[in-house]
């Protein structure tokens, strides 16, 4: 008899709580806009139409209410490896120790080989690079450079414009 009274008291209690965690991770979490690609915590964008100077993907980014992706593991890069080489958020511009754009803590690395390098003293930003075999590693590189971007931001959060690429810069031929 004691024992049909303790299933009776904790079973409900039980279903509460998992019903209860359940829709709390869903409404936290939220979707992600048309375009944007869910991983973990956050959407990502990934452009692939229109090249643009890390300082223009940046200011595209925070124009969507997001930044450069910022990398913090292994799996992350594994996520955003794509399928040319991307900018992401990390550069060196304001400081001499990299930092991420959204200001999140550098906590991951994933350099090549002989890398960060800063040639010619002019190599502030970092692109993620995707290999022929499918792997990748960071590059510090000219910001000036034209190259294809990743935006990131929080789940839930809705950018500001529909993640359209600005139109063509004119001689923007890269």
């Amino acid at each position: 008899m004691s024992i049909k009274c303790i299933f009776v008291l904790f079973f409900p209690v039980k279903l509460s709580i998992f019903i209860f965690t359940n829709s709390l991770s869903l409404s936290a979490l939220g979707d992600c806009e048309a375009g944007w690609r869910p991983y973990q915590d956050r959407c990502y964008y990934f452009s692939t139409e229109m090249s643009k100077t890390w300082q223009e993907a940046e200011a595209y980014c925070v124009s969507q209410s997001g930044h450069l992706a910022s990398i913090p593991n292994q799996e992350t890069t594994s996520f955003i490896t794509a399928t040319s080489d991307v900018w992401i958020g990390l550069n060196d511009l304001e400081f001499s120790d990299y930092l991420w754009s959204d200001g999140s803590a550098l906590s991951h690395t994933n350099w090549g080989p002989g890398e960060p390098n800063d040639h010619a003293g002019r190599e502030n930003c970092v692109e993620l690079v995707t290999t022929q075999n499918g792997s990748s590693y960071w590059n510090d590189i000219f910001c000036d450079a034209h190259q294809d971007w990743v935006c990131m931001i929080a789940k839930g959060k809705t950018p500001t414009e529909p993640p359209v690429p600005p139109s063509a810069i004119p001689g923007n031929t890269y």
